[in-house]
């Protein structure tokens, strides 16, 4: 089966005005908005190609603002448990069940426990957390 990614069915803009749409659809505030605009200008990733759409758990034809911000965050070097937890913040907001999130929560930090913590360390891609991240984990903990 061939494998297929974003860049083959979304523009850059496309998806931006998408994932856009959808935080104003879950009336999450600007702060998810504006970290978006920054992952989609971020120079250390592009996001047309290396979002893959949560690799496992997410529809390519539909992709998530959880898995988007999340993938964002671990590819810039800014993943950990903060990042984890604004994944698992975002899911709840966008309606998943609480029991699927603690599961993808659970499996996002034992990947980056046993493989992404490591090899982001090697690769020197340990990155302090930008204001935009940290305003909008702030917003999602309080609402």
């Amino acid at each position: 089966m061939k494998n297929y990614y974003p860049y083959q069915f979304w523009t850059k803009t496309q998806l931006a005005d998408h994932l856009k749409k959808m935080s104003q659809k879950l009336d999450l505030h600007k702060e998810i908005r504006i970290l978006i605009e920054t992952a989609m200008g971020d120079l250390r990733w592009v996001p047309i190609k290396e979002f893959d759409g949560c690799s496992v758990v997410q529809d390519l034809y539909h992709p998530c603002l959880s898995c988007f911000i999340h993938d964002y965050l671990w590819k810039t070097g800014q993943g950990g448990r903060e990042a984890d937890e604004l994944f698992y913040l975002l899911m709840l907001a966008e309606g998943t069940p609480k029991g699927r999130a603690n599961r993808r929560w659970f499996a996002v930090r034992t990947a980056w426990f046993f493989y992404y913590k490591w090899s982001h360390f090697v690769k020197r891609n340990v990155n302090e957390y930008s204001s935009e991240f940290k305003e909008a984990l702030v917003y999602m903990r309080n609402n």
